[in-house]
């Protein structure tokens, strides 16, 4: 880094393109500009960061900066270029960066001094005003920052949720969801009931088919489910062909209803293969009612053991665990 002394001569001409100066006599701010230093530094050096107080605000005369949130940088957040200014917050507020400043070439600055510029703005009151609009534009550059981080995360988050085949949630959510789900059932004396279900000689159609065939029909499978479930239904991919899906609000009765309406849609909705041929789909399911106090794996429990029941059966049916005679008496 260097500092020279300023030459109004060649700075003035300069400055009428900054965004601080748009409007302003710089005739009246010669004393002010004098005091000011010239600045430079080179391609890749650190002009603010936040473990430093800083005490300037630079105005960039030639070069371009990058505001980044680490010192070696990816992608910066935001490009500083010519008649741009920065550091202009942590003077006012008098706290560290909340960022690092970095040369993205080499670039002149003039630095000017916290007292200085607060003699400047008290000479040349459309000088404060443009400084309320340099805030303004870096208070919204933050808020798209910060949004995109958020949509960001969301996105991030999403994908660790969602099952990549069937669009469902995947295990992972359920097993994060459902408990919490049950816990308001249980604070607002809600019933709720559990639901498995599983692709009738799922094997077959893998076999036959082949596996990319295979996987259609999961996903064919997750769009029924999307499709024919309730808002308030709770539904994930419990692993292979095998779905899971919990039902607030619902007794045993109600999600049978539920349960063999999604069966019977399951079994008549049409998946067309590419070589023209139809294949259809059936599902066997187990059905149980959550009774306040059970544990998320203890209803699982329940509602696989009726869904073995259900396929040795005969399968293409919903079959329910009955609730104990002490509870439904």
């Amino acid at each position: 880094m260097a500092d020279t002394d300023v030459s109004l001569e060649s700075l003035l001409p300069r400055l009428g393109t900054a965004r601080l100066f748009q409007g302003v006599d710089l005739t009246k701010l010669e004393p002010e500009l004098q005091e000011s230093r010239l600045h430079a530094i080179d391609s890749g050096q650190v002009l603010l960061d936040p473990k430093h107080l800083n005490t300037n605000i630079y105005i960039v005369l030639d070069g371009e900066l990058m505001v980044c949130l680490e010192p070696k940088v990816i992608n910066p957040l935001v490009r500083l270029g010519v008649g741009d200014c920065v550091g202009e917050l942590s003077i006012i507020d008098t706290s560290p960066p909340s960022a690092y400043v970095v040369a993205a070439v080499p670039t002149q600055l003039l630095a000017i001094s916290k007292a200085v510029l607060w003699r400047m703005l008290a000479s040349q009151q459309s000088m404060a005003l443009n400084l309320l609009h340099v805030l303004t534009r870096r208070i919204r550059e933050n808020n798209v920052v910060l949004l995109g981080s958020m949509e960001l995360q969301r996105e991030y988050r999403n994908k660790a949720e969602t099952d990549a085949l069937t669009g469902l949630h995947n295990r992972v959510w359920f097993e994060e969801v459902f408990p919490k789900q049950l816990e308001l059932c249980e604070r607002t004396g809600q019933h709720a009931s559990l639901l498995m279900l599983d692709i009738d000689h799922f094997k077959m159609v893998n076999d036959q088919y082949g596996h990319q065939i295979g996987d259609e029909a999961l996903r064919h499978l997750g769009q029924l489910l999307r499709c024919n479930l309730r808002a308030t239904d709770l539904c994930a991919r419990y692993g292979g062909e095998e779905m899971i899906v919990l039902m607030p609000g619902a007794d045993l009765p109600h999600a049978m209803v539920t349960a063999e309406r999604l069966r019977q849609s399951i079994a008549a909705a049409v998946l067309r293969l590419t070589d023209g041929h139809d294949l259809f789909l059936n599902v066997s399911g187990g059905l149980a009612q959550w009774i306040p106090g059970t544990r998320l794996s203890d209803l699982i429990r329940s509602a696989d053991h009726a869904l073995y029941r259900a396929k040795a059966q005969g399968r293409n049916q919903i079959v329910s665990n009955p609730l104990p005679t002490d509870i439904s008496s």
